[in-house]
């Protein structure tokens, strides 16, 4: 039998055993996190920058949704829940396009702050955001700035493209034979050869007519446009464009002038595709021609050419190139297809209508140069005084 003081030490053994199991317990048990991360595994088939992100230190912090099905998307938002504050993406601009379509248009809640992180095959959202590094290092800095409340936010608005019942979101819009190029790649090969090779074949067709069966995909798109309600006074385009960020692209910044509090910026070139395809590199970066009607008057000309030396007075460009800002754009034409953010989209036939949406908090880079970025702590108290 055992003495008294053998059954208190065996209790008192078992009972800190309990304690030990209960501590245990206790560091196991999952804490409730504010932070989510939607993983899209099929963007860019990148298995392994996926793994990168998952398996770091910094998503023992993080709730994860993993899905590659667009469907599956809206039922994972809806179940965020009040407490995240901050949902990173990973995947390309295509990804983050459905998302924020599902974000407005299901969710009435008010929204996380956003993180995009790349991962895709298109990521212009994330490099203009800052994020230009490997998925991995991006979400770990991401995660980091945000334990330590340094992470800057930056207030953007979206693009609202409306087309009958249907509604998106996004950064830019575009319609015409530059979207249907892109079509065609999306419908083929991916990979920078494959862009190579199809942005070969836009040129060569643009200049010979060959291949035959590809002139179609290159044809100006007729179309009636409106900026802020008043009908452009051309017929066809070889694209027409809307943007918020100032980025089309990658290398891609064509706006010649700073975006308005109100407005967006907007790009509509009545040209044919040659003159397009011989000013590219002029007009990516923002650049247009000077009306050539100008040079035909030599006084004017010579008036003109010293006032722009002083700097007073500049040549007419050329009103072909419309580049410019509004507060909205329509567009009727009978072209089949669309995109918002690289995703393309089927026309219904009905006139589209493009104006700014409601407004996102992005986290960026503090190495970007996007004015008015904030921290989160100030972020969060700002929203505070307003009563968010």
């Amino acid at each position: 039998m055992s003495s008294p003081d053998q059954a208190k030490k065996s209790k008192s053994k078992k009972s800190k055993k309990a304690e030990k199991a209960e501590k245990a317990e206790k560091v196991e048990e999952p804490e409730e996190l504010d932070i989510v991360i939607i993983c899209n595994p099929q963007a860019g088939g990148r298995w392994k920058n996926l793994a990168d992100i998952l398996d770091s230190d910094e998503a023992r912090h993080v709730r994860r949704i993993v899905t590659d099905r667009i469907g599956d998307i809206g039922p994972a938002l809806a179940d965020l829940g009040q407490k995240t504050q901050l949902l990173c993406i990973y995947g390309g601009d295509g990804t983050i396009q459905r998302i924020l379509d599902k974000l407005f248009t299901e969710l009435q809640e008010e929204q996380p702050q956003l993180a995009f992180i790349g991962g895709g095959t298109m990521n212009v959202a994330s490099r203009w955001c800052g994020l230009s590094s490997k998925p991995g290092r991006n979400f770990r800095d991401i995660i980091k700035a945000y334990k330590s409340d340094q992470l800057l936010l930056k207030e953007v608005p979206l693009l609202e493209v409306r087309q009958g019942e249907e509604l998106h979101y996004g950064f830019t819009f575009g319609m015409g034979p530059l979207v249907r190029i892109l079509d065609a790649y999306e419908n083929g090969s991916k990979g920078i050869p494959a862009a190579m090779a199809i942005a070969g074949k836009s040129i060569a067709s643009t200049f010979t007519g060959k291949p035959e069966d590809f002139q179609p995909v290159l044809a100006e798109m007729p179309a009636e446009t409106f900026l802020d309600e008043e009908r452009l006074p051309y017929h066809t385009w070889p694209g027409a464009f809307c943007n918020v960020t100032g980025k089309v692209h990658i290398g891609v910044e064509p706006f010649p002038k700073p975006r308005e509090r109100e407005t967006f910026f907007t790009m509509n070139y009545a040209i044919s595709r040659r003159e397009l395809a011989l000013l590219l590199p002029m007009l990516v970066r923002g650049h247009r021609p000077i009306d050539a009607k100008a040079l035909l008057q030599p006084v004017t000309a010579w008036k003109r050419l010293a006032m722009a030396y002083l700097g007073k007075d500049s040549f007419p460009l050329d009103p072909r190139y419309i580049n410019t800002t509004a507060q909205r754009f329509e567009i009727r034409t009978t072209e089949p297809i669309y995109t918002v953010d690289g995703e393309i989209l089927q026309s219904t036939g009905e006139p589209i209508y493009v104006g700014l949406g409601p407004t996102i908090r992005v986290a960026v880079s503090s190495t970007v140069g996007l004015g008015g970025a904030t921290s989160l702590v100030a972020g969060v108290a700002r929203m505070a005084d307003l009563g968010g």
